[in-house]
């Protein structure tokens, strides 16, 4: 049975429900004790509102989510589900990601995840709640990608849950008496993102004797270099006259380093190492699982901020004197009103991972004329396009790094859009090798990434704006502090395939090189904000332009940028100084700080 689709146009506001806590209850995706084979996708809370699960099978429909909550009041609920129909703005007569809910067991009748292109409420009917724990589940239909962010019940017969992500945050603290932030503590430095850039900028803090929260929107912290995307580390480090400065890059090094095909497994990022690095260091608190929603300013610094417990859907406050941004999209320096800059038409877009393995028996693979239609397209792997290749070679160049979207979109507003062009693209490619071309016929689609690996969005800028002529000129800043080792690598969509991109929109890119003398070392400015006066940063949105970008952008610069950062808080803990005044007080210390 189809669920009925809530428009937007119908949403009532909260004013007036006294009695919602006792007749209302959300089962949020991060509230499900068991995800089964669902996957927790936190990337798009800024656009959506609120994480969401995703049954990323493949083809294959996952096992099933399932929560148990406890209701005050036995009786007959109104069941909705906040969901979309994923390729609605491609294809939308087709619904791939299709669901059921189950209550104690029993499944509500209604499919969800068919409704419209944009995030909304779907009813799904009645369902019986007795007045103790109940179970409530999502089943995936599948295999394809439905995804549900919460699920809500109300014996209100008039109640229509608000799309607005406002009006949800709102109905969330109420139904969870946290109209008011819980306190979590106050610290000497608050780190915003645990990947390469955030775990080095802890570390380097922490080891100074400063005590650090480290916020981390996943459970796994690595970013970019986790198992859950899957990019090799990038860049060198320990260079004179710093040769310190990477020893911390160093530490997270991976043992067994791949770039392509099944060999590049989950295992080889060793999460586990990195974590334990960070929780053996007693001056560091995590707060994984966590998302940054706010923050509270005055007279141009960071007084705090507020995250977000995906776990048990309460808002805490965690202030301190100092932050850094290393979330990489720049969230806690947009939040605060910092100045930024981004490049919104031909910036370098997303890349998900994924690979077809070599099984030695026959593999079958679904039909999926939903995805982009590849059957007349070139295409990298594909016999015609490859013909001189084997197709172990040609194997090679399927889901690696040009398989990239999101290049002529907004990196953040449309970042979801990326992904699902990213998943359209590789479901594309599979169907037509397999099912039009006969190819690849022992092989399965063996690892696929939903995280995807961003290479550019927001740059908030310092005191200094790098430029690509600076580094080519080798522009000599008496405050530079980090070796950049990386050519000029900028990528654009590779009009090669334009006939594909025709179907689609581009999806797959070509990157353009250019040497410089290495390394050429960035300047301290670069790394804090020239109008937040406690805010520094690290990572890929430092104050560079859109080509500087592509000689500072890797993993290893990043972490490098944030050990520097944590010598420098360490001065301004020292001294009762911003960022800036580091430099224009205490230069000679710092340099000193970090030989």
């Amino acid at each position: 049975m189809e669920s009925e689709w809530i428009n937007k146009g119908e949403t009532k506001r909260l004013e007036g429900f006294s009695e919602m806590k006792t007749k209302t209850y959300m089962v949020e995706a991060g509230g499900f004790q068991n995800r089964g084979g669902w996957t927790l996708d936190t990337q798009f809370t800024v656009n959506m509102g609120s994480p969401y699960l995703i049954a990323h099978g493949t083809g294959n429909p996952v096992s099933d989510a399932k929560a148990t909550f406890s209701v005050t009041e036995a009786g007959e609920y109104r069941l909705f589900a906040f969901t979309k129909n994923w390729v609605a703005g491609w294809a939308p007569s087709y619904t791939p990601g299709v669901f059921t809910v189950t209550v104690n067991g029993r499944e509500a009748g209604f499919r969800f995840g068919n409704n419209g292109v944009d995030w909304g409420w779907q009813y799904g009917g009645i369902v019986t709640l007795g007045a103790s724990e109940n179970t409530i589940g999502l089943r995936d239909l599948s295999g394809f990608d439905g995804r549900c962010a919460t699920l809500l019940l109300t014996c209100d017969d008039t109640f229509v849950p608000p799309d607005d992500i406002n009006a949800m945050t709102e109905l969330r603290r109420r139904l969870n008496d946290n109209t008011e932030d819980d306190d979590g503590g106050s610290f000497d430095l608050i780190v915003a993102g645990a990947g390469i850039a955030g775990i080095c900028t802890a570390l380097s803090a922490a080891r100074r004797g400063l005590r650090v929260a480290l916020v981390q929107d996943r459970e796994v912290v690595g970013g970019n270099n986790s198992s859950e995307v899957r990019v090799w580390l990038g860049g060198r480090t320990c260079f004179e006259p710093f040769p310190r400065v990477g020893s911390i890059v160093e530490e997270l090094e991976q043992r067994v380093m791949e770039h392509y095909g099944p060999a590049n497994r989950a295992e080889n990022y060793e999460d586990d190492k990195k974590l334990a690095l960070l929780e053996s260091e007693k001056n560091i608190t995590l707060f994984l699982g966590h998302i940054l929603t706010a923050c509270q300013v005055d007279n141009a610094r960071i007084k705090s901020v507020t995250v977000y417990n995906i776990a048990n859907n309460r808002y805490k406050r965690l202030t301190a004197p100092l932050y850094s941004d290393c979330t990489g999209d720049a969230t806690l320096g947009f939040e605060a009103g910092a100045h930024y800059e981004q490049t919104t038409n031909f910036h370098m877009g997303m890349s998900n991972w994924w690979c077809l393995e070599d099984t030695g028996k026959p593999q079958s693979f679904p039909l999926c004329p939903w995805a982009i239609d590849l059957r007349d397209c070139d295409f990298p792997g594909r016999k015609r396009t490859m013909p001189d290749k084997s197709r172990e070679e040609r194997a090679r160049y399927l889901g690696c790094w040009f398989w990239e979207a999101g290049m002529e979109t907004d990196a953040i507003l449309s970042a979801e859009q990326a992904r699902d062009t990213n998943l359209r693209a590789m479901y594309g490619a599979v169907d037509c090798l397999k099912n039009h071309d006969g190819d690849f016929g022992t092989y399965r689609l063996g690892g696929s990434c939903i995280i995807g690996g961003k290479r550019e969005s927001r740059r908030l800028l310092g005191d200094v704006i790098l430029t690509k002529a600076d580094v080519s000129n080798r522009v000599d800043y008496e405050d530079a502090c980090v070796p950049a080792t990386w050519n000029f690598d900028v990528h654009y969509p590779d009009i090669t395939y334009f006939g594909a991109f025709a179907k689609g929109g581009s999806f797959l890119t070509k990157a353009w090189y250019e040497k410089y003398k290495l390394p050429y070392f960035i300047p301290y400015r670069c790394l804090y904000s020239r109008n937040i006066g406690n805010l520094f940063m690290a990572g890929r949105n430092i104050s560079v332009t859109h080509d500087a970008l592509g000689a500072t952008r890797v993993m290893r610069t990043g972490g490098m940028m944030g050990e520097v950062n944590g010598a420098a808080a360490f001065l301004c803990a020292k001294y009762g100084c911003t960022p800036s005044e580091v430099y224009r007080k205490h230069l000679s210390e710092f340099v000193n700080e970090i030989r």
